[in-house]
């Protein structure tokens, strides 16, 4: 099967609808966002929610929120909540930032599910992680919190380290993080491993 041509962007205002479709699909309710909010943020910094599309349709997408350290860790330890960070959002231009990823969402339905899937983590490196430019983003570390069998095998294949679980809903989260450094040498060293598998 050929691959559809998709792209992956910032998300716009008229993805809001299609993004929280997707996100009532896979998640629980305890975790749907509020359109409003979703469009502030937008208008805030539409670099923290990039979508993947085929033919202008929301295949799947990732939001990020730049933080200081102080918060990002309370945010990932389930210290403080995800409606309290929303407060505390640095923007991409300043120094010494750490990510969180609150969300990677694909809609599982389609049968390129797992294309769109690498082409998100593709673009989250090379925005993120590998950016050589001098406008990149300062970022010093990266976490999440998963609260899904697929959320982990993501964060187990990146190599994030386990920081622990802590309990939210009524269920367990399972905490997770990475220094930016370390996760962008293991990048560089797959893919040399990769292209030496090529011409062997």
């Amino acid at each position: 099967m050929k691959d559809p041509a998709y792209t992956i962007d910032c998300a716009r205002i008229l993805d809001i609808v299609p993004m929280l479709n997707l996100e009532r699909k896979y998640f629980d309710a305890c975790w749907h966002s509020e359109a409003a909010l979703i469009c502030k943020l937008i208008e805030q910094e539409p670099m923290m929610f990039r979508v993947c599309k085929v033919n202008g349709k929301v295949k799947g997408y990732y939001w990020v929120f730049p933080l200081e350290h102080s918060i990002w860790n309370k945010i990932i330890t389930g210290e403080m909540s995800e409606g309290e960070l929303v407060k505390h959002i640095r923007s991409f231009d300043e120094p010494e930032l750490y990510l969180y990823i609150s969300s990677v969402i694909v809609d599982q339905t389609d049968k390129l599910h797992k294309n769109y899937t690498k082409a998100l983590v593709y673009d989250f490196g090379r925005r993120f992680v590998l950016g050589r430019k001098s406008n990149a983003p300062d970022v010093r570390a990266i976490g999440a919190f998963t609260i899904s069998e697929g959320g982990r095998r993501l964060m187990e294949r990146a190599k994030f380290s386990y920081q622990g679980s802590f309990r939210a809903h009524g269920k367990e989260m399972k905490s997770w993080a990475i220094d930016c450094r370390t996760l962008a040498q293991q990048s560089v060293s797959e893919h040399q491993q990769r292209q030496v598998r090529k011409i062997a």
